[in-house]
């Protein structure tokens, strides 16, 4: 819980164990002289505060008792009031009543002046003063007035006592106050921040400044303490309070306490107490890690010493880290083990506190105690309070002494009598342990000697041994001498030779013998003599084996082979070697007793020999001879004897103390060997050569006298206190090790009174001073249970001198600790898959145990354990791991057993105890499935080489763990086998709980431009054997890998450039190819630097790309306006992108002057004139483009120098495309022609062959110069083309010679016309009068689109030409704005009208603009807008229709209308400002002013002038020659006010019209219907002038026909009103309707196929009719079309064609003799018939229906039916009634559309439907008149029922 604390806290926590105290500083409560020390919050200087006052720690006492002492006098507060020193008020404290108490006020000037003042006494009369008087109070001078107080009551009493000065007045109170009890503490008390579990201390001071001595109570809560509780305070004293925190719980504390006093503990004041409680924290580390140590967070820490030498102490610590903002005591406890004293690690630290953000180290020691084990115990670091506990193994290993014998025999070989013979022998020690060694011999009485007999080896040390041999007798010698190391099994040293008299020569004994020896004591054979076991052998009862060894000869078949010499542990041979009737084999020879104690022998009588008794157990005689040295106070007599065999002989040991008080101990020697081996010349056999038996018998003695003391032993005994571990039925061994520290000889014994079941080698010795005795013990434990041994050593044969030696020892049980109560559940698990269960025990034995559970075999594909085997160290805990592996929905239940036995044995050993355990484990499976939170998971668009990572939510809503391994497989794109996975999991396998969820990150990296997919499946796992189930599917996702792409919408020019049409424009920026270039994936080198980066030190950067594109701005006059290109950007891509224009200078690091280049070339010298002056300019430069986002860019070229200007641009999008722009713009004298080419070749769009109206094309010129220019195409090479073509015309220019005009675009028209599919290339001069001349490449492809099929190109629509149709074109700076810049009628038939409706939008919020559209005549087809002027409200939008009329010939249609708009207030100014100029201009046309320079001028004041209603304005400067006067005019001119100048909107309009017949073959898929009207036969030319002239003098009386036509509409809608009230009539056209035609009436039906055979004038072919502005224009449109085609020369024979057309239709409009207007305006309907004869239609009469039912009836007069069918469908085929039908239609979409556009319709949203309830009266269908009326003209049309709404 986190815990927000209010207040400051300091970072150090005061606690009672630093004996600091905390006082308040509360008004000078509580005031100290010690040395204060203010807090400070981490490490700075702002002190803490606690209210009002603030908490310091001083030097506490060192008894926390109540500490009162009085308290300083408290001052009189004084003030100074107009530099006069006054106190505030006087007091009377004490006062008994009837006595007078007088208080002197004192006034003190401490102004420079003088100060004068009165005063008026006290109005009561309980006060007074002496008689008022005016006091004068020099500077400095005090003055001091007595004030008596008199009581009478008592009771308080105040009063005032008021002075007067100049300044005014003030005054002093005075009161008088009876005693009372008033105890006052600080109002709140800060503590400092404290741990849970913790206890920080604080003081604060309790004052009396009441008048009475008070008791005090607190009262306070938990976790709050307070000493003294109690107490009483004299007044004026104060009280130190100490207050403790000892909080259980993290909160933030806030309470009162109470201090309760005086009468009745009636008053209190109290305290509030603030105290913050954190939780502590506390991690710990191990410092100085190792390989071995495990320091992982969320398991155990396991901390190794690894191996360390007995005896030594290896240190390792830890590290305690505090994170908290509290202090955090801790604690380090050592687990309970079995025998304290048997610990092999200890922490110097048990306790302690780790400051807030401090880090504490602890040591841990590890001293190990027992020989070759591995210790383990366990720490617990235990924090204060609620946090965990931090578990911390320690684990380490004992390794003793590896001493070793450079070889195990010396061979001395055989010597002579006399001679000595002496070999070196080295001992080693090979692991870093010190350790003693001690050869069991004594040098000095034996024929073999070692020097040194003992010494200290240190880790790693080698010593040089000097071994002897000198015999004493001519025999074989052999002993073997044991090597006794501290802490190590003992080593056996094997001493051999032979020694060879003149006389006596033995068979010489080698290693060899010794082998033959052992193998023949194991088989038994060393009991005979070499002389019976040679005659034996010779009798065959003996053979010899592989080795030479003797053997018994096998009489059982069974028996495969001899016995061997065993393998003897070294401290079984020591202890066993045949003493204390202890012996792995029987000895052969034997002497009694071993050890002989003469004891006190002071003289000098000598002292009785002791009887020794010699047995010969072997079948031979022996030869027995002692080695006696002559100074040797001990001897044996006889000194050679010989045995018979199975006989003992006696001999005795004689004892003569050569000094006085002197202490003897030796080692006395004897070898006894067989009798026959005295000779050589006995062995007939090698092996039956047998060694010597070495007899040893200790003696000791001393030669002090009793009633003197002996010398006190200084010694030193290393023993243990415990044996080591071992089983039962095994003995223990250990070694002591014994130091004689004194300077005199130290002898040593085994007291009698000793414990009898330990065994101690030796019993008896002398120790040398400085030397030591290494002691062998060991024991037979019994029982589990502890015992005692104990043991006493007596030196210097002194009962006084006794060392009692305690050691204990037991028979480790083999028994485990097992935490779980034998029982072990299972979490639900899921068939298939695995859980696992821990199961924990502990080994609290002395001994490493290996068990291993044994599962039946039925349940093993169930249930299984890891690790099944093992073992486990002493005091270790061990957890495994049961798993559960379910194969079906059940409850399972298993007895699993687990035996136990001691660790250590051999392979194929059985062990001889075992312990069985048996636990119970439960489970249950069921069935569960992961799912995901998503099934498709769509990173969306992806920028290429990018990274993203999502979250992949997987489910568990199963009731048991799973654990599973995810699967990623892709399916797209295939082939990247090679790139890195584009898609990566943070893991592939885990773990989830029951009813949880898991978030796995997946992170895409996509490294090429494509759609990615993959799935990603799971399969559950098994801990068992780690088996993989069945791939379940998971999810699927995918990803789009995409560049960033950018695209050019439109484009548009203004300024010097504002002639050039967007086409033309399109090619000289070569938008098409920058859009290819854009819409391709970057290559890798454009990739260099993915974003713009300052790359390059040159001038001209280098470039990474191969794309190159030229941005020419074209043309324009010298300080022409600058040519400004608008280019529509728009991110057409799914990721955003930052696009940058990067000049040179943009790509280059900036370099000190020194390092710049000094020299440039003609190039970059030209590229720093244009990047300088700014000649090109982009605004922006570069900027960001979300998904869909459009963006205008304004590209700039200023005309400052003539003639042509480069400059390299490099247009870069980050992470795409880059490509190289070589911005290239001309400047032009003035009055120079210069006409600008926008390449030298041309590209026509492929036609296809065998079509007979090839369309037109064009071809553009830019006139950039100022003057106009004429321009001639030379077609004399066209015919050159068209002889080689079979004289058919393959190229044809319409317009050769034309004229174009300064800054404007002059279209030449073309006709490509191929005869063969294949590409036509003609080159075509073209001249330029008075200029230069260009050659121009025309290339035509001609296809067969019956070979090509589908994929002929029709029509190649540019970029231009479609991407910008739905793009507003929004100039910056302009508010009013076209909702499509673009128009893209796409494939038309000729002679259509084709109609498209826009908006102009005012997205201004003050300003109204006036929009006028320029319309310029175009050479075919026409182009009409509607309105054509208007003006746009702010906010408002306004629509307008856009209407093109196909000529008669298949042509491209490519226009650009320019509309001007206006701010309305502007004009209004501008027309105010023209209509003064006007009206001036008139005035001072009819006025003239006569002058007469002969009458003198009469002068008159001013004053006398007559006033001029206005100022005669300056004359117009351009008014007419005809009304300039003689007369001297005013020289000052007022020119004619200019238009403001207009916002320019353009909109570009494309098309191609087709044939009809190739329309309507090709273009199936078109959305409309069109009329089209049959062409009459052709007339002369002359007649087709006439017509042209009668259709011109009729367009001209269009006025008088629509006054006309209005008054015809007028009469028959009243008459059509009429007939729709008329039920009668209603009746009549519904009886006549017996066919329902089609809803659309251009549709056709067998009636209409019928009309058209047999009508032959009329026929019917769809032909476009899309909505016109108004009915009154629609009519002349095409006759004002032929009119002007009429007028045009250039066309030739085909404009005459089209202009013979033009009057045929209409010729054939006027031979049909019928005129039909139908306008619907709202209700009225007006109908104007054919003409034919009346009878014809139906009438409304009685008669006639019934008629026709009589007709229909009988089937009679069909030929009648089929006469008024046909007249009905005439008259809907009429263009009268089609242009009717057109114009509602035109109405009902443009008002849709309308109220769409303002929102008061929302066309996407789903229709409504309300269902009324039925009502009770029925209510009678009101038939529509409008419907009526149509039923009547279309027969078969009937009306729909009527349902009500």
């Amino acid at each position: 819980m986190a815990v927000v604390c209010p207040v400051p806290i300091p970072s150090s926590v005061v606690r009672p164990r630093h004996n600091g105290e905390c006082t308040i500083n509360a008004g000078g409560l509580c005031q100290t002289t010690s040395e204060v020390v203010v807090p400070t919050i981490d490490s700075s200087d702002m002190a803490m505060n606690a209210c009002s006052g603030s908490i310091s720690t001083q030097p506490a006492c060192p008894l926390d008792t109540q500490m009162c002492y009085p308290k300083k006098p408290d001052r009189m507060k004084k003030r100074i009031i107009w530099g006069i020193e006054v106190a505030e008020e006087l007091q009377w404290k004490g006062w008994e009543l009837g006595k007078e108490t007088s208080r002197n006020l004192v006034l003190k000037n401490l102004s420079l002046k003088t100060q004068k003042m009165k005063y008026r006494p006290p109005k009561t009369k309980f006060f007074f003063t002496v008689i008022p008087q005016p006091i004068f109070l020099s500077p400095g001078i005090t003055f001091t007035l007595p004030i008596v107080f008199r009581p009478l009551e008592k009771k308080e009493y105040m009063d005032q006592l008021w002075f007067e000065k100049e300044e005014g007045v003030f005054r002093v109170d005075l009161r008088a106050t009876l005693p009372y009890h008033k105890l006052v503490c600080p109002p709140c008390l800060q503590l400092p921040m404290c741990a849970i579990g913790d206890i920080v201390e604080t003081w604060f001071c309790l004052d009396n400044v009441g008048d009475l001595p008070t008791f005090f109570t607190w009262e306070f809560p938990s976790p709050f303490h307070m000493l003294p509780t109690t107490g009483l305070l004299e007044p004026g004293t104060t009280c130190r309070i100490k207050v403790t925190f000892q909080p259980v719980v993290a909160v933030i504390h806030e309470v009162e306490a109470t201090c309760w006093y005086g009468e009745g503990s009636r008053q209190k004041s109290s305290i509030q107490l603030q105290a913050v409680a954190r939780c502590a924290q506390l991690l710990v580390s191990i410092r100085h890690k190792q390989a071995e140590d495990q320091d992982t967070e969320g398991s155990q820490k396991v901390l190794h010493f690894g191996s360390v030498a007995l005896g030594c102490t290896a240190e390792r610590q830890i590290k305690l880290y505090n994170p908290s903002t509290v202090s955090t005591p801790f604690r380090i406890e050592m687990t309970a083990d079995v025998l304290v004293k048997d610990h092999a690690f200890s922490c110097t630290v048990s306790h302690g506190i780790v400051p807030p953000g401090k880090k504490q180290y602890a040591s841990l020691f590890f001293h190990p105690k027992t020989l070759d084990s591995k210790a383990v115990d366990y720490f617990a670091i235990v924090p204060s309070g609620c946090a965990s506990q931090t578990l911390l193994q320690v684990v380490g290993s004992c390794t003793g002494p590896a001493v070793s014998l450079q070889r195990d025999c010396i061979n001395f070989s055989w010597v002579n009598l006399g001679t000595r013979s002496e070999q070196i022998l080295w001992i080693k020690n090979q692991s870093d342990c010190t350790t003693h060694f001690q050869f069991a011999i004594d040098c000095q009485e034996s024929v073999f000697s070692i020097r040194p007999v003992l010494g200290t080896l240190v880790g790693q040390a080698c010593v040089s041994l000097q071994c002897a041999f000198q015999p004493t007798h001519p025999v074989i010698y052999f002993r073997r001498v044991a090597c006794l190391i501290h802490h190590q099994d003992p080593l056996f040293l094997d001493l051999i030779g032979t020694c060879h008299s003149d006389s006596t020569k033995p068979a010489i004994l080698r290693p060899q013998h010794l082998t033959w020896y052992r193998t023949h004591l194991a088989r038994g054979l060393t009991l005979y003599p070499p002389d019976i076991l040679s005659a034996m052998l010779k009798e065959k009862k003996l053979q010899q084996d592989s080795s030479g060894a003797l053997m018994v000869p096998f009489q059982d078949l069974e028996e495969k082979s001899a016995p061997q010499y065993p393998c003897i542990p070294p401290m079984e041979e020591y202890f066993f070697d045949g003493t204390k009737d202890l012996a792995i084999f029987p000895p052969p020879v034997s002497i009694e007793p071993a050890e002989v104690d003469f004891g006190a022998c002071p003289g000098p009588k000598t002292p009785n020999p002791v009887p020794l008794c010699l047995r010969n157990h072997t079948k031979g005689k022996i030869t027995v001879v002692w080695t006696h040295r002559f100074d040797c106070p001990f001897w044996v007599t006889p000194d050679t004897c010989e045995v018979p065999p199975l006989k003992s002989t006696a001999m005795r040991l004689h004892f003569q103390p050569p000094h006085p008080h002197c202490l003897y101990a030796v080692e006395l020697e004897a070898f006894a060997v067989y009798k026959v081996l005295q000779s050589y010349k006995n062995m007939e056999e090698d092996c039956m050569v047998c060694p010597s038996w070495c007899l040893t018998v200790r003696a000791r003695g001393h030669s002090c006298h009793t009633a003197l003391e002996h010398h006190v032993p200084q010694y030193s005994l290393d023993a243990p206190k415990l044996f080591p571990a071992v089983s039962s039925n095994k003995p223990s061994y250990h070694s002591l090790l014994l130091v004689n520290k004194g300077s005199m000889l130290l002898t040593f014994r085994l007291a009698s009174n000793s414990s009898s079941d330990i065994t101690l080698r030796p019993t008896s010795g002398l120790v040398a001073p400085g030397a030591h005795q290494i002691f062998l013990i060991n024991t037979y434990p019994k029982g589990t249970s502890w015992k005692q041994h104990i043991f006493y050593l007596e030196f210097n044969f002194s009962p006084q001198y006794l060392k009692e030696v305690s050691m204990q020892s037991r028979e480790e049980p083999l028994e485990l600790e097992l935490d779980t109560c034998k029982s072990t559940f299972f979490k639900p698990t899921c068939v298939g898959c695995s859980s696992t269960s821990p199961f924990t025990f502990c080994n609290t034995s002395r001994l490493p145990l290996e068990f291993e559970w044994r599962v039946s075999q039925q349940h093993r594909k169930t249930l299984a354990v890891q690790p099944s085997r093992g073992v486990i160290q002493p005091n270790e805990r061990l957890t495994l791991t049961w798993i559960f592996s379910p194969l079906e929905e059940t409850k399972y239940l298993f007895r699993v057993g687990m035996w136990v036995w001691e660790a250590g044995l051999p392979p194929a050993a059985k062990p001889r105890t075992s312990t069985h355990y048996m636990i119970r484990l439960v489970g249950m499976g069921i069935s569960s499935s992961l799912s995901a939170g998503a099934k498709e998971l769509d990173f969306g668009n992806m920028l290429v080489d990018s990274r993203q990572s999502r979250r992949l939510v997987l489910l568990n809503d199963g009731n048991c763990t799973l654990y599973y391994r995810l699967h990623l497989k892709q399916h797209s794109p295939e082939g990247l086998g090679h790139d890195p996975p584009a898609l990566q999991l943070d893991r592939c396998e885990g773990s989830m709980p029951p009813r949880s969820q898991d978030t796995i990150w997946l992170t895409a990296c996509p490294k090429h431009s494509s759609h990615y997919s993959w799935t990603i499946s799971y399969s559950l796992l098994s801990h068992r054997d780690n088996k993989v189930g069945k791939k379940e599917k998971l999810c699927h996702v995918s990803l789009v890998a995409v560049y960033p792409l950018l695209s050019v919408l439109d484009a548009c020019t203004t300024g010097g450039a504002a002639g050039i049409t967007r086409k033309h424009l399109w090619r000289l920026f070569s938008l098409d190819l920058l859009n290819s270039y854009l819409a391709r994936d970057p290559t890798p080198s454009e990739l260099t630097y993915k974003v713009p980066t300052q790359h390059s030190t040159s001038q001209i950067p280098p470039v990474f790309t191969p794309l190159k594109l030229d941005f020419n701005f074209g043309a324009a006059p010298f300080n022409a306006p600058a040519s400004v290109v608008l280019l529509a950007l728009k991110n057409s891509g799914m990721v955003p992108l930052e696009w940058a224009f990067l000049f040179p200078r943009d790509q280059q690091i900036s370099l000190e002057l020194w390092a710049e280049q000094a020299e440039f070339d003609s190039t970059e010298l030209h590229q720093m004139r244009a990047e300088d002056n700014h000649i090109f300019s982009i605004s922006p430069k570069s900027g960001h483009l979300s998904p869909g986002q459009e963006q205008m860019v304004e590209l700039k070229y200023s005309h400052l120098f003539i003639g042509t200007d480069r400059l390299p641009v490099l247009f870069k999008v980050s992470h795409g495309r880059e490509i190289l722009l070589n911005f290239i713009g001309v400047t032009v004298m003035l009055e120079q022609k210069y006409v600008h080419f926008t390449s030298m070749s041309h590209q026509f769009v492929p036609v296809s062959i065998g079509k007979t109206l090839p369309p037109r094309q064009i071809y553009e010129l830019y006139n950039g110069g100022t003057v106009p220019v004429t321009y001639e195409v030379q077609t004399s090479i066209l015919s050159e083309v068209q002889e080689k073509n079979f004289n058919h015309p393959i190229f044809c220019c319409l317009n050769p010679k034309g004229e174009i005009q300064p800054g404007t675009t002059a279209q030449v028209f073309w006709i490509f016309s191929p005869i063969e599919a294949k590409t036509y290339t003609v080159d075509v001069p073209i001249h330029i009068l008075e200029w230069n001349s260009a050659l121009v490449r025309f290339q035509g492809v001609g296809y067969d689109p019956h070979v090509m099929g589908d994929t002929a190109p029709f029509h190649n629509i540019s970029s231009w030409d479609h991407s910008s149709t739905c793009f507003r074109l929004m100039i910056p700076g302009q508010n009013v704005f076209l909702s499509q810049s673009h128009i893209s009628l796409g494939n038309i038939p000729v002679q259509s009208k084709s109609s498209r409706l826009l908006f102009l939008n005012n997205a201004s919020k003050k300003e109204t603009a006036i929009f006028a559209w320029q319309l310029r005549p175009l050479d075919f087809g026409e182009v009409s807008i509607s309105p054509v002027v208007g003006e746009v409200a702010p906010e408002e939008t306004v629509p307008f229709l856009v209407t093109l009329k196909a000529s008669v010939h298949a042509s491209f249609y490519s226009v650009d209308l320019v509309c001007k708009v206006y701010q309305k207030e502007l004009m209004r100014e501008y027309h105010k400002e023209l209509q003064e100029w006007e009206d001036e201009k008139l005035r001072q046309e009819v006025e003239f002013t006569i002058t007469d320079t002969k009458v003198k001028r009469k002068v008159y004041c001013t004053a006398c002038e007559p006033r001029k209603r206005y100022k005669t304005l300056p004359p117009i400067s351009n008014q007419s020659s005809s009304c300039k006067l003689q007369a001297t005019r005013e020289k000052t001119s007022w020119p004619c006010p200019q238009p403001p100048m207009p916002d320019m909107l353009s909109l570009g309009l494309t098309a191609r019209a087709h044939a009809t017949d190739y329309f309507l073959a090709n273009f199936l898929d078109f959305p409309c219907h069109f009329l089209y009207r049959e062409l009459l036969k052709r007339k002369i030319p002359r007649e087709e002038w006439q017509t042209s002239d009668e259709d011109s003098s009729h367009s001209k009386e269009a006025p008088v026909s629509k006054q006309k036509k209005q008054l015809v509409v007028d009469c028959l809608t009243t008459v059509i009103r009429g007939l729709l009230e008329d039920k009668n009539f209603h009746e009549a056209v519904s009886q006549s309707l017996v066919e329902q035609v089609p809803y659309f009436c251009q549709f056709w039906n067998e009636q209409s196929t019928r009309f058209i055979d047999q009508e032959s004038s009329h026929y019917l072919v769809p032909t476009l009719s899309l909505p016109s502005s108004s009915l009154e224009n629609g009519k002349g449109r095409e006759q004002e079309e032929d009119k002007q085609r009429l007028g045009k020369t250039e066309g030739g024979e085909e404009e005459e064609e089209e202009e013979l057309e033009g009057t045929e239709e209409k010729e054939a409009r006027e031979k049909l003799g019928m005129k039909q207007e139908v306008i619907i305006e709202g209700e009225e309907v007006q109908m104007t018939g054919p003409g034919t004869e009346p009878a014809q239609h139906p009438q409304p009469s009685s008669q006639q229906p019934q008629q026709w039912q009589q007709q229909y009836d009988l089937k009679v007069q069909e030929q009648e039916q089929e006469q008024e069918w046909t007249e009905k469908e005439a008259i809907g085929r009429l263009p009268a009634f089609g242009n009717l039908q057109e114009a509602l239609l035109e109405n009902i979409i443009r008002n849709i559309l309308v109220e769409a556009s303002r929102g008061e319709v929302v066309l996407t949203s789903r229709p409504r439907i309300v269902a009324l309830p039925p009502l009770s009266v029925s209510r009678t269908a009101i038939p529509d008149p409008l419907l009526q009326v149509q039923q009547a003209e279309v027969p078969g049309l009937e009306a729909p029922p009527q349902t009500p709404c």
